[in-house]
């Protein structure tokens, strides 16, 4: 009875084993994931829901060690007009290289981008963001930087909020690329849908504390209660710069209408600034959009609150209309 029960154990062992290192899709003839080139690939709605899937036995089951996505490639080969959501029914983090080759999906993929994790050619329909979050987690050894490059999105994101313990208020971030920027890089990005939120709203990102770049937005955004005791803002690229922290966005376009309350920017809504000796760059942006709000609004930055911040070579095409602190680059500082 011993030996069988010994038998049976190491066969759910090693069943385990396989199930975990060998999805479904890694079965296609000459790919193993190591490179763009032989990356696994994804052809459907299940392969989709396969690796989301994957991701949670990573993050739940395996805590990282091993982790079999972590590097590896993943090819997008076909449009998935259908959501495709985790049988576990949860948002995972990421820690590969998506290529989209121009396909489509139909909403979100990711709860994170972690370190060293890549986006890029990809079209988002359906609802939003890309991405909840891109992290980068630097310690004294350098890592790669997270980036979202040459992704388009034509979806809907809309975020009622959540309580701010603080305030006791309801707050975003919400954007269409990613709610939240810790510093990864943003690059050749275009939002086309509209965006509706609470707090610290932006077509791009709602916050932003790293790099972003080559980005437009003709989406109309809209804030309910944006700047409200300038806890945050709303901008046509992004929402809000958190305080004490860099970041930089350069050759941007706001092409959509901004409306919200407090700090609304056509390119950002609330510019917290730096309290270091490297200032925050605002760089070769422009606003065509028309951009509303009650106080605090600005044709580029709607409130920046402090001299922390480098703003050159930025023009306001579109019409700014507030009722106090108005500006044609920025509304108040």
């Amino acid at each position: 009875m011993k030996k069988y029960f010994i038998f049976f154990l190491f066969l759910f062992i090693f069943s385990k084993i396989l199930l975990l290192s060998q999805p479904s899709f890694t079965n296609i003839p000459g790919t193993d994931g190591l490179a763009k080139n032989t990356a696994y690939q994804i052809w459907s709605k299940d392969d989709l829901i396969e690796l989301f899937d994957y991701l949670y036995i990573d993050r739940w089951e395996n805590f990282y060690d091993p982790c079999w996505h972590c590097g590896k490639h993943f090819v997008l080969m076909e449009d998935i007009n259908e959501t495709a959501v985790s049988s576990t029914g949860f948002w995972m983090p990421f820690d590969g290289h998506f290529h989209g080759r121009g396909k489509k999906i139909n909403n979100g993929m990711f709860s994170s981008l972690n370190t060293g994790a890549t986006i890029d050619s990809l079209i988002l329909e359906g609802e939003g963001p890309i991405v909840g979050q891109i992290t980068n987690m630097q310690t004294t050894i350098p890592k790669p930087t997270p980036s979202i490059t040459n992704c388009i999105s034509n979806a809907t994101v809309y975020n009622a909020g959540i309580i701010n313990n603080i305030t006791g208020k309801l707050e975003g971030p919400a954007g269409s690329i990613t709610y939240s920027n810790q510093g990864g890089i943003i690059h050749n990005c275009i939002n086309n849908g509209d965006i509706t939120g609470v707090d610290r709203i932006g077509g791009i990102a709602g916050e932003n504390e790293g790099t972003i770049i080559n980005c437009i937005n003709t989406g109309k955004i809209t804030a309910t209660a944006s700047g409200d005791n300038y806890v945050g803002g709303i901008g046509g690229i992004v929402g809000t710069c958190p305080n004490n922290n860099w970041g930089s966005i350069s050759n941007c376009i706001n092409l959509g209408t901004i409306i919200g309350t407090g700090a609304v920017g056509g390119i950002i809504g609330f510019e917290r600034g730096r309290i270091t000796p490297y200032p925050t760059e605002i760089i070769n942006c422009i606003n065509y959009g028309y951009v509303r709000g009650t106080n605090g609004v600005g044709g580029i930055i709607g409130y920046k609150s402090d001299q922390f911040t480098n703003v050159s070579n930025c023009v306001n095409v579109g019409v700014v209309e507030a009722e106090e602190d108005t500006g044609s680059i920025v509304g108040k500082e």
